[in-house]
């Protein structure tokens, strides 16, 4: 009975989680695309810039190195065991480490800030004035938040998702009318700094409040171990590898463009590389959620057998949902870029699409990434990562200085299919998964509905251009509604409609109150 039970929570936190994601995504893209643009009108570029720099500046020094997602990876496998005693220890040495990281990153800190004379020689006097404010106002807000960067995995191994998830959406509403009041009454520059750290600060409390709260997670401060040290290492050094590998796919792009094509194919990247981000954001919303899931499927009797129908269940879920999204701007991509940034982006439309396409089979597997993490076996992922971010630069140096953006586009294309290959070759041969029924399952089932909305949206979109927005959602709209119909009557199991059904009757409870 109290596994059932445990099973329903677990649930009901997955999908909780998951609306909460959405929302979170929704929130965030309304910001960048109507409230950033008030914000820059109100404070000039020029503040605005020193803002983002100061804190990019800052982000490039804020690193883990991987301990965050090793909190959630060995927290779940401890929950799982029933090794109460063991989270207590392990968060120990975790802050221990933390507090070693703090200390350095504070000497890089100081070392910058006496020299952003050099670095940042071109600012104006008044500009570098105000510079140094701002970076010593982030700077010591991420010292003092960079040990709290474990509640989120803490939170995420005992399956928190909904509160956490929601402690983001407030910070982002809190930030946003907060900022809009201050500015409005006059605030300026330092007011939109002062705020973001405010409400940055009231998130922390919240998390740490929900972990005392809802959560057995204790901190033995006094235990140290050197052997389970060096386990969150050997994970934590592989999972900084992933992460700088991935973010260079794409930090590097605007510097190769810049010096072999020119500023123009930079800017027209960064507009591509934006809407790549949404589109990989909302496929990837439930990411991470399914942890504590897969340690437990990963240490069961059948471990193949329950590994694997999760990774379809999930992977049917996330093909559904990543599926609606690049059909939708395959067909919709086009008339949506003209009406947002006038004519002459189609390169921009075609390097998006370049990017998003492996989608379709990368966001599916998410699972098989996810036991990696939960088997200690990510240095294989990391591995691959090395090589096509190798191979992406040597494509982009090939194909940028004739083709400019189209050839960065191209390039990423190529890593990412190159990517998905070589992560399919490792979850069927090294974690033992069958990726051939995995294929047949969740691709395969539903390739009728993906080809027949994508026909059927493509003719609606060809033939009749929109004069503006409201026909255009209208379009966007028929588009949904045949696709959700061609999934429920061709694609869509009962379990699968259930969960749309419960989502939807759970959305309904929720406004009704």
């Amino acid at each position: 009975m109290e596994k059932i039970s445990k099973n329903k929570s677990s649930s009901w936190q997955i999908k909780a989680g998951a609306i909460m994601s959405y929302v979170g995504i929704i929130v965030n893209m309304i910001a960048g695309m109507i409230y950033t643009p008030w914000i820059i009108r109100n404070i000039g570029q020029s503040g605005y810039g020193l803002f983002t720099l100061a804190s990019s500046l800052i982000s490039m020094f804020m690193v883990d190195f991987g301990i965050s997602a090793a909190v959630s990876k060995f927290l779940a496998q401890y929950i799982t065991k029933g090794e109460n005693e063991k989270i207590g220890n392990f968060l120990g040495i975790v802050y221990k480490l933390y507090l070693v990281l703090d200390i350095v990153i504070l000497a890089i800190f100081s070392v910058v800030y006496f020299n952003v004379d050099v670095i940042y020689a071109n600012l104006s006097v008044d500009e570098m004035a105000t510079f140094k404010v701002i970076f010593i106002i982030i700077a010591v807000y991420n010292l003092i938040a960079f040990p709290f960067v474990t509640l989120s995995g803490i939170l995420t191994a005992y399956e928190k998702f909904f509160q956490l998830k929601l402690c983001n959406i407030i910070n982002k509403i809190g930030t946003v009318i907060s900022t809009i009041i201050a500015l409005l009454l006059g605030g300026g520059l330092f007011a939109l700094v002062f705020i973001n750290v405010f409400w940055n600060l009231i998130t922390i409390c919240i998390k740490l409040w929900i972990v005392l709260k809802d959560t057995s997670a204790k901190v033995n401060f006094s235990y140290w171990n050197k052997k389970e040290l060096k386990d969150l290492f050997s994970f934590s050094v592989w999972a900084t590898v992933i992460s700088i590998m991935s973010r260079l796919v794409f930090n590097i792009m605007p510097s190769i463009l810049a010096a072999v094509s020119g500023a123009k194919s930079a800017a027209l990247f960064g507009i591509a590389s934006t809407l790549e981000g949404y589109v990989f954001t909302f496929s990837d919303a439930v990411n991470g959620m399914f942890l504590p899931k897969t340690v437990r499927a990963s240490y069961s009797n059948e471990r193949e057998k329950n590994l694997l129908g999760l990774m379809i269940r999930v992977g049917r879920i996330n093909l559904s949902i990543v599926g609606l999204i690049v059909i939708g701007f395959g067909v919709a991509g086009i008339e949506f870029i003209r009406l947002w940034l006038g004519g002459g982006y189609t390169v921009v439309y075609i390097c998006t699409m370049l990017m998003i396409l492996p989608d379709l089979i990368y966001c599916p597997q998410q699972i098989g990434r996810t036991t990696l993490i939960a088997e200690n076996k990510i240095n294989y992922q990391a591995y691959i990562y090395i090589f096509v971010c190798i191979m992406n630069i040597a494509v982009a140096l090939l194909l940028c200085p004739k083709l400019g953006v189209l050839g960065a586009g191209i390039a990423i294309g190529i890593t990412y299919t190159l990517r998905l290959v070589l992560m399919t070759f490792v979850f069927d041969k090294v974690l033992k998964l069958n990726m051939k029924r995995f294929f047949y399952e969740c691709h395969f089932k539903m390739l009728i509905p993906l080809a027949g909305t994508t026909a059927i949206g493509a003719f609606l979109f060809l033939f009749s251009s929109s004069k503006g927005w409201i026909w255009f959602f209208c379009k966007c709209g028929i588009v949904v509604i045949i696709y959700a119909v061609l999934m429920w009557f061709m694609a869509w199991n009962k379990d699968e409609k259930q969960l749309v059904l419960g989502t939807v009757k759970s959305l309904q409870r929720k406004i009704m109150k």
